[in-house]
Parts: C-alpha cells; sequence; structure tokens
C-alpha cells in the first residue's frame, strides 16, 4: 500500500468513524417523544439522557486527549467505536431509564474519543490549508450522521421496534471501529505517540491553558455550537411535534434542513477563513449576533412561528455548527500536532458543556411550568429564552478572550 493510498484510507476512515459517531449521538434526540413514552419520563428526566451523555463526553475530553498524544488516533478511535456499540446495546436492551442512561454515558464516552481522533488524523498526514479544509469537509460530511438518525433510524425504530433499531445502530459501530483498527495507519513521519511521555502531555497541556488563544478557541466553540445541538440533540423534535403540532416526517425535514445547511456552509466558511484569517472572529461574533437574533424573533413572534420562521431558525443554528470549527483554525496554527490531542479536547468541551447545560435548563424549565400539557408553545418560548442566557455567557468569555490575545500582542 503506498502513502498516498495509506494517507487517504486513515483519514477517509476516520471521517467515516466521526460519521458513525454522530449518528450515534442523535439517535435519542430523534426519537425522544418515542423514549419518553419507553421509559415514562417528564422533561427533567429525558433531558437526564442527553446531558449525562454529554457530560460524560465533555468530561472526557481532556483525558482522552491525553491519551490520544499518547498512543495515536487509531487505537483511540477504534475503542470509541466498541464503546459506542455497548452502549447503543445496553439502551436497546432496557427498559427502566437508569439502565438506558449507563448506556447513554457509554455513548458519551466513545464518543468523546472519535472527534478529536479524527482531527489528529487529519493533521497527522495534511498541512496549512490544505488541512483546514479537510477539517471543515470531515466535520460537515460527519454532520450528515444526524441525517441518517432523524430518517432511516427513526423509521426502522417505527418499523421494527426499539430493541433491533439500537442493536442495529451498534452493528454499525463495531463494524466501523473493526474498520479502522485493520487498515487506518498512522503517519509514521508524524505521529511520534510511542515516545511520549504522559507527564510531558500532561506538562503542555497546562502550558497551553495559560495562553489566551486557547481560551478563544474555547469560547468560540461554547458559544456557536451550542443551541445547535441542543435543538438536534434533544428539544428539537418535541417542540415540533409536541408544541407546534408538525408531523414527524416534517420535524425530520426540518432537522434534514439543519444538517443540509452544516454541509453547505462549512466549506465556505473554511474558504473564508483561509483567505481572511485576521477577520474570523468578526465573523464568529456575526454568527453569535444572528443566532441570538434569530431564537429571538421566534420567542417574541405571537403564536406559532410560520414555516419561513422556522425554516431561517434551523438554517442559521446549522450555521453555527461548522462556525465552531474555527476554534481548531485557531488551535492548529497555535500549537504542534504533537500537542493538539489534548489542547483540542479542552476547546472542544466548550461547545458541549455549554449544550447540555442548555438541555438541562431547557428540561428544568419546561417541568417548572408544569400544566395538563408539559411541551407547549409557550414553555417552550420561555425555556428557549433562557438557554439564551449560556450563549450570552459564551459571548463574554470570547470578547475577554480576544481582548486578552490583543493585548498580549500588544506587549510581545
Amino acid at each position: 500500500m503506498t502513502k498516498l493510498n495509506s494517507r487517504f484510507i486513515a483519514v477517509g476512515l476516520a471521517g467515516l468513524a466521526y460519521l458513525v459517531a454522530v449518528t450515534q449521538r442523535t439517535t435519542m434526540g430523534s426519537v425522544a417523544l418515542d423514549a419518553s413514552v419507553w421509559f415514562h419520563t417528564n422533561a427533567q428526566q429525558l433531558s437526564s439522557l442527553a446531558v449525562l451523555q454529554l457530560l460524560f463526553y465533555a468530561g472526557m475530553q481532556i483525558p482522552v486527549g491525553i491519551m490520544l498524544d499518547r498512543f495515536g488516533s487509531r487505537r483511540i478511535l477504534a475503542v470509541g467505536a466498541v464503546l459506542m456499540a455497548a452502549g447503543q446495546v445496553v439502551v436497546g436492551l432496557s427498559t427502566l431509564l437508569p439502565t438506558a442512561v449507563l448506556g447513554r454515558i457509554l455513548v458519551g464516552v466513545g464518543d468523546a474519543c472519535t472527534f478529536i481522533s479524527m482531527m489528529r488524523m487529519s493533521n497527522s498526514w495534511f498541512n496549512g490549508r490544505i488541512a483546514s479544509h479537510l477539517q471543515q469537509w470531515l466535520a460537515t460530511i460527519g454532520q450528515t450522521g444526524q441525517i441518517l438518525s432523524a430518517i432511516p433510524f427513526a423509521f426502522l425504530l417505527h418499523l421494527a421496534g426499539w430493541e433491533p433499531a439500537f442493536i442495529s445502530a451498534a452493528a454499525l459501530s463495531l463494524l466501523v471501529g473493526t474498520l479502522v483498527w485493520l487498515y487506518a495507519k498512522e503517519n509514521p513521519a508524524r505521529e511520534v505517540h510511542h515516545s511520549t511521555r504522559l507527564v510531558d502531555v500532561y506538562s503542555n497541556l497546562k502550558k497551553n491553558i495559560r495562553k489566551p488563544i486557547t481560551w478563544l478557541a474555547f469560547f468560540t466553540h461554547f458559544s456557536t455550537q451550542s443551541t445547535g445541538t441542543t435543538f438536534a440533540l434533544l428539544w428539537g423534535v418535541p417542540f415540533m411535534v409536541s408544541a407546534l403540532s408538525l408531523n414527524r416526517g416534517v420535524a425530520g425535514g426540518f432537522l434534514t434542513l439543519f444538517v443540509i445547511t452544516n454541509a453547505s456552509m462549512g466549506p465556505l466558511i473554511g474558504l473564508f477563513c483561509a483567505k481572511f484569517p485576521a477577520r474570523r472572529h468578526i465573523f464568529v461574533l456575526g454568527v453569535v449576533g444572528a443566532i441570538i437574533a434569530v431564537w429571538l424573533l421566534l420567542i417574541v413572534h405571537p403564536g406559532a412561528p410560520p414555516a419561513w420562521m422556522l425554516a431561517l431558525l434551523v438554517m442559521v443554528i446549522g450555521v453555527g455548527g461548522p462556525t465552531s470549527m474555527v476554534a481548531f483554525d485557531y488551535s492548529k496554527e497555535a500549537f504542534p500536532a504533537s500537542e493538539l490531542g489534548a489542547t483540542n479536547g479542552l476547546i472542544n468541551v466548550g461547545g458541549f458543556l455549554a449544550s447540555l447545560t442548555m438541555m438541562w435548563i431547557i428540561g428544568v424549565s419546561l417541568d417548572s411550568q408544569g400544566g395538563a400539557v408539559l411541551y407547549t408553545l409557550a414553555h417552550f418560548k420561555v425555556a428557549f429564552l433562557l438557554q439564551l442566557t449560556v450563549t450570552a455567557l459564551g459571548l463574554l468569555g470570547f470578547t475577554f478572550s480576544l481582548r486578552a490575545l490583543r493585548n498580549k500582542k500588544l506587549r510581545g
């Protein structure tokens, strides 16, 4: 096998592993109402399925990043796929909510192994602008996993039942993990993990935590990705089906529009960042401002939003996903490849920490408002307004980090 073939096979399989991981991550969101009936849950209990999954996803980012810098992408990708498969089997065989939560935790831990491993694999084989464009494309293609969970997976669940659907998802993850283990080779010229000590990886991470660029990247990810993840991963389907009385097919169509926006905008954002790197922060601020504005538009609109407004919402928050990749553009330029595993792990915590906080806030808000019908439009509007406090916090962190970075450059 030539080096060229090894390069494309390795990066292609890493991208495939990420696509499957996104599918596993979003399966529960696509069948959230079915899960509510299956486990007899209220809103806060339902949110625990996603919140604890993302809590462990976020909490494992730095430990996984440290292990990634030590052991390399191939091993961590394969382990992640096996963990996600095990988690989906547990969920599929569960009849009690606590057991299902354990399964989703396993999915979260396995998912934590995947994205930053894919990023490291691509950075080990490609450099410069090619690496930037490739990362955007891989992330974009990976997000189509949401379509797989929103349409084929949901269809399979309604056709064959809860257990066959989740067992099938587990089998897919296991298959991809096997392919990665057998055929995804590391770049021997760039991967030095075999000689890297864990104490050195930890030392490099402590050094990088003190740099403003790290926190600029962290809050970029925090502010841009979170409302879209919250909507697609858990609360979008209950909102559209229960509060807006849309049928599941139409709701799936809006989630598909969300993913199409992700896919179409990712490469364009990559081109913009490559051509105008000094204006990346302006672009991020513009996207965050648009996300806040479109949510406020939906909240203040009297009654149910028209179709165009809902489409506008899913497209704007859909842009947030590829915009969050700007965070890893910052880190790629600031740190050597040997330090990217742990540092990108920290950065990747940002968006998912914000997302799980939003999911919990929305669940608590819906339950606290009570009433005979839990998922009403009025209840959701209050909950969606409260989630924006998290976005505002991220915007504040981004602004302070940008100011600190500029002051450092002026002094340096």
